[in-house]
C-alpha cells in the first residue's frame, strides 16, 4: 500500500482552499453588481450625509504617519548598538541598515539609468517612476539614498492621510483612525522607510480613488497612470473607473458621450502601463523585454493565484529549519490565506467598487510564479486598512489584533536592518 503523500495533499488542499474561498467572493460580488445595474446599491457606497476628512486633519494625520516612521529609524538604531552589530554614528548608520534587496537596485537605476548589457540589463523589471523622481530631486539633498527615503517618507505619509480621507467618507471618523492604525502598525509598513515603491504606489492609488468619489474622473484617471508607471497593479484602478462609467452610463446621463469618456479615462490609465513598454522598447528594442528578464532571473511568469498558493506551501513544508523559512513561506502563506479569508467572509462590508477592486487585485498580484513577496503586495491594497477595520471584533479585538501587529512590525524592523546587515 503506497503511502499518502501529506505534502501533495497540503499543497492541493491550499490551492482548492484558495479557489473557494475567492470562488465565493467572486459570486458575491456579481451578485451585488446585479444590484448596483438595478439601482439597489451605489458602486461607489458613498452616502449623502458623509463628509470626508478637513485638510487640518489629514495634514494631522500626515504628520503622525512621518512621526510614526521616524520613530522605527530610531528603534533600528537601538537595536543596531544594543546589539553590537557596529559603532556608526545614527545618521552614518541609517544608509547601512536600511539599504537592502530592492532598494539596491532602484538607488542604481536612478544614479546609472537602464541598459541592454550585463547583470545591470535586469534591472529594467523595476518600473521607472519611483526611481526617475529620485534622480530629479537628488539636488535637494545632495544625497541619493536620503532622496528615495525622503520619497518613501513623505509619500508614505501621504498615504496615511488618504487611508484617513477614505476610511472616514464611507464610515465616519472612528473607523477612519482605527484603518490608519492597521496601515502604519502593520509590520509591512516598514516598506514606507526604505527605498521602496510602497509609499508612492498606495499613495498614488489611494489618490486616484479618493479623486473619482469627489467627482473628478480625468484626474483620477491621471493618478492612475502614475501608478501604473510605479508599479504594473497600478492599471487595475481602470476597473474603478469601469465600474462608476458603466452606473453613470446604465442610471445617470447614458449615452456615447459618457462610454467614450469612460473609454478615455480607461486609456489614460493604461498609459502608465504603455510608457514603461516604451521604456523596455528604447533601452532593449524589444517591449516586453522585462518579462524575459523575469522568467531568467526571479523564474517568474504569469500564473494562477492558487498555483501560488500551492506553491508557497511547497515551500513551507520544504524549507523547514531554513533561515528564509519563517519570515518568507510561513508569513506569505498566513498573509495569502488571511486575504482569501477576508474577502469571502468580509467583502460586503467594502463598497462594491473598492471590494471587486481587491478581488482582481489580489488573483492579479498573488499570480505570478515563483511569488516570493506576496505579502508586501497585499499590503499595497488600498483598501485592506479599510476592510480590517470593519471587521466585527469590538474594541477589544481590534485592540489584540493591532498590538500583535505591532509587535511583528517591531521583528520585521529588526529582520530588514539588523539582520539583513548582519546576514
Amino acid at each position: 500500500m503506497n503511502e499518502i503523500d501529506w505534502q501533495s495533499v497540503a499543497e492541493a488542499a491550499g490551492a482548492g482552499l484558495s479557489i473557494a474561498l475567492m470562488g465565493i467572493c467572486g459570486v458575491r460580488l456579481l451578485l451585488r453588481f446585479g444590484g448596483v445595474l438595478r439601482g439597489r446599491e451605489r458602486a461607489d457606497g458613498l452616502a449623502a450625509s458623509r463628509h470626508g476628512a478637513t485638510a487640518r486633519e489629514m495634514l494631522a494625520v500626515g504628520g503622525i504617519a512621518l512621526a510614526s516612521r521616524l520613530l522605527l529609524f530610531v528603534l533600528a538604531y537601538a537595536m543596531y548598538r544594543v546589539l553590537g552589530v557596529g559603532e556608526l554614528g545614527f545618521f552614518e548608520s541609517v544608509e547601512r541598515l536600511w539599504t537592502h534587496w530592492d532598494a539596491r537596485h532602484y538607488l542604481a537605476i536612478a544614479r546609472e539609468g537602464y541598459t541592454a548589457v550585463g547583470d545591470e540589463r535586469l534591472r529594467l523589471v523595476f518600473f521607472p517612476l519611483y526611481p526617475a523622481l529620485m534622480r530629479q530631486l537628488v539636488q535637494l539633498t545632495g544625497d541619493m539614498f536620503m532622496t528615495g527615503t525622503w520619497i518613501s517618507l513623505i509619500c508614505g505619509s501621504a498615504a496615511a492621510a488618504l487611508v484617513y480621507d477614505l476610511a472616514k467618507l464611507h464610515f465616519g471618523k472612528g473607523t477612519a483612525m482605527l484603518a490608519t492604525a492597521y496601515f502604519l502598525l502593520s509590520p509591512l509598513s516598514v516598506f514606507l522607510c526604505c527605498v521602496y515603491t510602497e509609499g508612492l504606489f498606495i499613495m498614488l492609488t489611494l489618490a486616484a480613488v479618493c479623486l473619482l468619489r469627489r467627482g473628478h474622473p480625468w484626474l483620477a484617471a491621471l493618478f492612475g497612470m502614475l501608478s501604473a508607471f510605479t508599479r504594473m497593479p497600478g492599471v487595475i484602478v481602470a476597473g474603478l473607473l469601469i465600474i462608476a462609467g458603466i452606473e453613470r452610463i446604465v442610471h445617470r446621463d447614458g449615452g456615447v458621450r459618457a462610454a467614450a469618456a469612460c473609454a478615455g479615462q480607461v486609456a489614460v490609465v493604461f498609459g502608465g502601463f504603455a510608457l514603461y513598454l516604451a521604456v523596455n522598447w528604447l533601452v532593449t528594442g524589444d517591449p516586453f523585454m522585462y518579462t524575459v528578464y523575469q522568467k531568467e532571473n526571479w523564474y517568474q511568469a504569469p500564473g494562477t493565484f492558487w498555483g501560488s498558493t500551492a506553491n508557497t506551501v511547497h515551500y513551507t513544508f520544504s524549507t523547514f529549519g531554513d533561515d528564509d523559512w519563517l519570515w518568507t513561506w510561513v508569513f506569505q502563506l498566513v498573509c495569502m490565506m488571511g486575504i482569501y479569508l477576508l474577502l469571502a467572509l468580509f467583502e460586503h462590508r467594502l463598497p462594491f467598487d473598492l471590494a471587486a477592486y481587491s478581488f482582481v487585485y489580489v488573483a492579479v498580484v498573488l499570480a505570478p510564479t515563483w511569488l516570493l513577496s506576496g505579502a508586501r503586495y497585499l499590503y499595497a491594497l488600498c483598501a485592506l486598512p479599510l476592510l480590517l477595520s470593519r471587521l466585527p471584533m469590538g474594541r477589544t479585538g481590534h485592540t489584540a489584533l493591532l498590538t500583535v501587529s505591532g509587535g511583528l512590525l517591531a521583528l520585521w524592523v529588526f529582520g530588514f536592518t539588523i539582520a539583513a546587515t548582519v546576514l
